[in-house]
């Protein structure tokens, strides 16, 4: 049985069943097909395994790339590809059980025709080149069955293909061998999320260790690929502040990357029922009551905010004083709090220096 996936799911009548069954001979998993997605009337542990223990194969009818657009924090309008919705990991905090509440199975879209066809066309189009990225990592992890589905060999052998657009894919995954062995052409960011070990251990079950995440980005940086990380989101705990610099000495030790991201928890107002309902226990339900609500979003303080980033940021310059570094959908209040310029800002989904 795989670690993350116990079942591999079609629907009948809306599912390339070539891709389909590639998919199922390469993973190992019996393809079970079925009128329609199962739907879970579970709580708990049992409620995730429903969802996040399952890969549905089907078609996507809505457009794969589309306009990202953040209105509330400072952040560009980058374009996202969505292969997948919904993720395998079971992150306490990911957002995704909000946006998918009406279907959280995680879905992989097989119809690669469509896709590759809308990425031509993407590529065609007039775009400044800084805004010529398919940000990958925005609805689901990208890397986190790649076992499974083999999906970026075949998505960045295709890419190389093409002739300005690049793509950037944002894990938390170590499953690397088949981004190690495509054609990548120097047009393919990979970003990692990570966090201290403290928060990891807390909160991110199912997912390969920070050790292993760095130890993957070293690989892929290796085989060429530009690396970045994302240190998100950022919790004040106990032994925070050596918590995180032994975090940015652990990403100094091995690699150098080209950016680095901060954020910090920003759960909308509504994930925390979602939380409730999956981890009955969990320690982020006593710390919602202490966050404050700023543009739709509960947040710490803006304080607490820059006392956190302005940390980080120290302990990033104390090791590398060019690396790029950016606030993941921020105030310009904030950014201006810790001393990076906004004008000139940099952001993880965009290929801005």
């Amino acid at each position: 049985m795989n670690e993350l996936v116990s079942e591999l799911i079609a629907v009948k009548g809306k599912t390339d069943e070539t891709v389909a069954r590639t998919i199922r001979d390469g993973s190992g998993l019996p393809l079970i097909w079925r009128s329609k997605i199962p739907v879970s009337s579970a709580d708990g542990e049992q409620k995730l395994r429903d969802e996040r223990g399952v890969l549905v194969l089907m078609n996507r009818t809505s457009p794969y790339i589309q306009q990202f657009q953040h209105m509330k924090g400072k952040c560009y309008p980058f374009y996202k590809l969505t292969p997948y919705n919904n993720c395998n990991y079971w992150c306490e905090y990911c957002y995704l059980f909000l946006t998918f509440y009406m279907r959280p199975q995680s879905i992989h879209f097989v119809n690669y025709d469509k896709l590759y066809a809308e990425m031509e066309q993407f590529d065609r189009r007039d775009i400044h080149a800084k805004f010529k990225v398919l940000n990958l990592g925005e609805l689901a992890d990208p890397i986190a069955v790649d076992n499974i589905t083999g999906f970026t060999r075949t998505l960045i052998d295709y890419n190389a293909t093409l002739k300005t657009t690049k793509l950037m894919l944002l894990t938390k995954g170590d499953y690397v061998s088949n981004l190690t062995k495509a054609t990548h052409e120097g047009r393919v960011i990979v970003s990692w999320s990570v966090n201290s070990d403290h928060i990891a251990d807390l909160f991110e079950h199912r997912v390969p260790s920070v050790h292993r995440r760095i130890a993957a980005a070293k690989r892929v940086q290796d085989a060429g690929y530009e690396v970045r990380f994302r240190i998100d989101p950022i919790f004040k705990h106990k032994n925070w502040k050596s918590a995180y610099e032994k975090l940015v000495n652990r990403i100094f030790d091995s690699l150098t990357p080209s950016m680095i991201t901060l954020g910090e928890y920003r759960p909308s107002k509504n994930l925390i029922t979602h939380i409730k309902s999956r981890f009955p226990e969990s320690k982020l339900i006593e710390l919602d009551d202490q966050l404050t609500i700023e543009a739709g979003k509960k947040r710490y303080e803006a304080k607490t905010r820059i006392e956190l980033y302005s940390h980080i940021i120290g302990a990033i310059r104390r090791r590398n004083k060019k690396v790029r570094i950016a606030l993941c959908k921020e105030t310009i209040s904030v950014w201006n709090g810790c001393s990076l310029n906004h004008k000139g800002m940099c952001c993880n989904c965009t290929d801005i220096i």
